[in-house]
């Protein structure tokens, strides 16, 4: 039995994945140069985002039932 997985999860999770990894790859070297700010700002602005894909998702599963 295939188990198929909404995409308003996958997309969001593979996303926020991506976003784990670029952050533990980047983060240091912008703490060590003093860019704490640009940091918390993409970080920030990269979770609206991927909230806002969510909810976007959700919405088009709910209205293509």
């Amino acid at each position: 039995m295939k188990r198929n997985i909404p995409r308003s999860t996958w997309i969001p999770c593979l996303l926020l994945v991506y976003l784990a990894g670029m952050t533990a790859f980047f983060a240091p070297e912008l703490i060590r140069t003093g860019e704490t700010t640009r940091l918390i700002v993409v970080f920030c602005s990269e979770l609206l985002l991927i909230a806002l894909v969510y909810f976007f998702l959700k919405k088009r599963e709910e209205r293509d039932k």
